[in-house]
């Protein structure tokens, strides 16, 4: 792998500046400057380099779109339904009357709200579960899986889709991190 140049340059900066001193004292602060430098960038450089991790920030990037469009639609629902979460708003935009709240938000809101208690969970689990060392078509599944199944939750919901669609979503989609969670807590049970 090659080095970056920012690092490159650091490193042959502090390595001159090292030479300038005795030749024993400069032995030892150039091994402790290559180690300090790989334990710096070596990890960083090895983990973006990774087919896994880079699969698992597409997913994951993909995922957080979702969360912003579903924020979104749930502030434009407000602004074309009249109904604000809080009185401020609502007297903004024509009066305390429209400080309310109205069942097609309400529904966008609650799929927002389980975006973010499923979702979060899922960027930490999948980060971890990349630095394990999976197979690349293994991981990739378990992102697909979870974010397919994201994707047919919050239309379950925003389309209110007979049950038990978004139940059926919900429940596969947890199959992938409970999988990752176990895989990553098999990973590091030696060190606990």
């Amino acid at each position: 792998m090659g080095e970056a140049p920012c690092a490159s340059l650091a490193f042959k900066a502090r390595r001159s500046s090292a030479h300038s001193h005795s030749h024993a004292h400069s032995r030892t602060a150039e091994t402790f400057l290559i180690l300090h430098e790989r334990s710096d960038f070596t990890h960083i450089t090895t983990m973006l380099r990774s087919d896994v991790f880079s699969c698992f920030v597409f997913y994951a990037v993909l995922l957080i779109l979702k969360m912003y469009f579903l924020a979104i639609l749930t502030g434009q629902l407000r602004l074309r339904k009249k109904a604000f979460a809080n009185p401020e708003d609502a007297v903004r935009h024509g009066g305390l009357e429209f400080f309310r709240e109205d069942p097609d938000v309400e529904r966008c809101r609650r799929a927002h709200l389980n975006d973010l208690e499923n979702i979060l969970p899922f960027l930490f689990l999948g980060a971890v579960y990349s630095l394990t060392g999976p197979s690349l078509p293994v991981a990739r599944l378990h992102f697909l899986v979870f974010l397919l199944c994201r994707v047919l939750h919050s239309a379950a919901y925003l389309l209110a889709l007979t049950p038990p669609t978004r139940s059926v979503a919900y429940v596969l989609g947890q199959v992938p991190c409970v999988s990752m969670a176990l895989q990553v807590l098999v990973a590091v049970v030696p060190y606990a």
